[in-house]
């Protein structure tokens, strides 16, 4: 008969969530054993190591986050108002699941690739190639001009995400509420953004 699993992933994985909004990104095994009041061997039986705990959770968030904005992507007719409803999203998104928003900040994909063990390397690889499928896609129709401008997919990521995620993150960092007055200032500056591709 198999080990019986006394704790899911998920709630390995929330207590890791919690570890890190109460001792910051450093947080240690044992404090997220604590949370749970899970013994380390639980924790090791699923993951490998720290590491691993931490860079799951930062996929799952990930993972959690894109969900959202392809809802978002389906709630709008027009593409203008769907790739600025995304941006304001990240914001609310954000500002709704904080302690998701600081698990997002673990790690840049960058940064995880370089260490991820080989068995999540592929998972963790592709983790953004839905999201950006999703933003060419609709790139390609708010600007059909630049559909072969190796500019466009950077440009509109930046005019969407990485524009607001840069305004929130501080917020994000400090544990501190985003001020609903963000929200307004992201609409218009990622329209203000997108507005610079028609100049091109």
């Amino acid at each position: 008969m198999g080990r019986h699993q006394m704790y899911s992933s998920d709630q390995i994985l929330d207590a890791a969530m919690d570890a890190v909004a109460i001792h910051g990104r450093q947080a240690t095994l044992a404090q997220v054993c604590a949370q749970i009041g899970a013994p380390s061997g639980s924790v090791y039986h699923r993951f490998g190591s720290r590491d691993e705990v931490m860079m799951r959770l930062w996929m799952r968030s990930i993972h959690r986050f894109h969900g959202r904005l392809f809802e978002v992507g389906n709630e709008h007719a027009d593409v203008d108002d769907v790739l600025v409803a995304m941006a304001v999203e990240t914001a609310q998104y954000c500002r709704r699941l904080p302690r998701e928003a600081l698990a997002m900040t673990l790690f840049s994909h960058e940064r995880l690739m370089a260490s991820v063990p080989d068995h999540l390397h592929d998972e963790a690889g592709s983790i953004n190639d839905e999201v950006f499928a999703l933003l060419l896609r609709l790139a390609a129709e708010r600007f059909p001009h630049l559909t072969t401008d190796e500019r466009l997919l950077p440009f509109v990521f930046t005019s969407v995400v990485g524009l607001c995620y840069g305004l929130v993150r501080p917020y994000i960092i400090d544990q501190t509420p985003i001020p609903a007055w963000l929200d307004p200032v992201i609409h218009d500056s990622c329209r203000a953004a997108l507005d610079v591709g028609d100049t091109w």
